[in-house]
């Protein structure tokens, strides 16, 4: 999802939705931001981010 709010309006709206948790970049200007968000039992590893990408390993029950 690419929003314009910051990281803390934008995991008031993620938990409105029903994610559990997710990886936010904040906006920089007029620039938007980033967010991942997911449920469930599912364990992502954080590979690296900018102001463009969110790259993560998914491991979903053991299955990647």
């Amino acid at each position: 999802m690419e929003t314009k709010i910051n990281k803390f309006k934008i995991k008031k709206v993620r938990q409105r939705c029903g994610f559990q948790s997710g990886i936010d970049v904040d906006s920089m200007g007029s620039k938007g931001g980033l967010s991942l968000a997911w449920s469930g039992d599912v364990s992502i590893v954080l590979q690296s981010f900018s102001s463009r990408h969110i790259d993560v390993i998914i491991d979903e029950d053991g299955k990647k």
